[in-house]
């Protein structure tokens, strides 16, 4: 039964460890890759090396959003006139 109490396991706020390794892993690959990544660029089609620079944008120039300001509207005064019939 599921007590809500924690007896093991990391500690709040540690690093997991496998995601830590397996980060400075793919991390190092493509370091690796970088220095090649110019020979690797030239040797392609001008249509090949746009495409491939298109898709490395996202990584370096980050995507803009519309922002707009939307300014609350005065309050309206109503006036609600309510006759009554004389009886």
């Amino acid at each position: 039964m599921a007590t809500g109490i924690k007896t093991g396991g990391r500690t709040k706020g540690t690093p997991n460890r496998n995601t830590t390794e397996t980060r400075e892993f793919i991390q190092n690959i493509v370091n690796n890759e970088l220095t090649w990544i110019e020979d690797l660029l030239a040797e392609l089609t001008p249509k090949e090396r746009i495409d491939a620079v298109i898709k490395l944008l996202p990584y370096i120039v980050p995507k803009t959003s519309e922002v707009s300001i939307i300014e609350p509207e005065t309050p309206r005064k109503i006036l609600i006139k309510v006759n009554r019939r004389k009886e």
